[in-house]
């Protein structure tokens, strides 16, 4: 571990979300003189606090105890496509005890993107509207749009096709899949039983290839560079993607669980699912209100 960059990355995360030296040291209940220190690269945080440190600060434990914040380096916004399902799944569909935009929203949070466009029907701009408004209490600005062509030559995430994504750090995943330059990076989970995602491997460098005895499903979130988005007119499958552009992969690693919620019985599966992990763990899981306090979108 480099005590310089993790205590340069502590400084550039702690101004990026607006707080002193002294607002930092009183939330963690440590001194300032000790998180001045950390900046100075003089010493580490303790291991008993740097996940509430990491959670303050929006980005992975891994990435800040590397000194890793090469996701910064440009500015990202989120693209939330939502597709009308014949089965009658819309955002407004309760999973448990929230509905399904919330997961869907949760992602870019998840990401430290706060900036979200999304492309829906009628239907599903009506229902957020009226659940999440312009997004503000919950520090997003959401805005719509009819076609990707609208959006600014920026660098995008972009989640469609209503993935239901579990497991541990996510947030590193997305953040090191920021953090790379003028690609296209698609998440990849390990393939187990079953599944009907484009089967997939990768080389050394990453770079995916369609295979049908791949060992690892795509995931349907894409993190696109300013340089190629001009060239994704539309939202394409990724075998057509894969004809036009080099894309690559960011392997998450074991215990992720991630499929769409595209009928009704994926509904129940993941309402069950949800509701037992809520109950063994006393936690809500993908609150959207929660997760923008702990990584201080919103204060209070």
């Amino acid at each position: 571990m480099d005590a310089k960059k993790v205590g340069k990355a502590i400084k550039v995360l702690r101004s990026r979300i607006g707080y002193t030296q002294h607002d930092l040291a009183d939330v963690l209940g440590v001194t300032d003189k000790a998180v001045s220190k950390w900046e100075r690269g003089l010493s580490v945080p303790d291991i008993a606090i740097i996940t509430q440190l990491s959670l303050i600060l929006n980005c992975d434990v891994d990435n800040l105890l590397e000194g890793n914040i090469t996701f910064l380096e440009k500015s990202w916004q989120g693209l939330l496509v939502i597709d009308e399902n014949n089965q009658n799944i819309f955002s407004g569909m309760m999973v448990y005890s929230k509905p399904l935009v919330y997961f869907l929203l949760s992602y870019f949070m998840l990401a430290g993107i706060c900036s979200i466009y999304v492309k829906c029907s009628e239907k599903d701009k009506k229902f957020i509207n009226m659940e999440i408004g312009d997004g503000s209490k919950f520090g997003l600005s959401i805005l719509y749009i009819q076609d990707i062509c609208e959006l600014n030559p920026s660098n995008t995430m972009i989640v469609f096709d209503n993935p239901f994504i579990y497991g541990p750090n996510l947030t590193k995943y997305f953040q090191r899949a920021m953090g790379q330059q003028n690609k296209i990076t698609v998440l990849t989970v390990y393939k187990g039983k079953g599944g009907n995602r484009c089967s997939v491997d990768f080389d050394n460098h990453k770079l995916l290839k369609i295979n049908q005895e791949g060992k690892w499903y795509c995931v349907p979130v894409y993190f696109v560079t300013d340089y190629c988005l001009g060239d994704l007119h539309k939202l394409q499958s990724l075998d057509e993607m894969l004809m036009g552009h080099r894309v690559y992969a960011e392997p998450m690693g074991n215990g992720m669980i991630e499929y769409s919620v595209n009928t009704e019985e994926d509904v129940y599966q993941t309402a069950g699912f949800i509701r037992y992990l809520e109950n063994m763990m006393g936690n809500k899981i993908y609150d959207l209100k929660e997760i923008a306090k702990k990584r201080n979108l919103i204060r209070g």
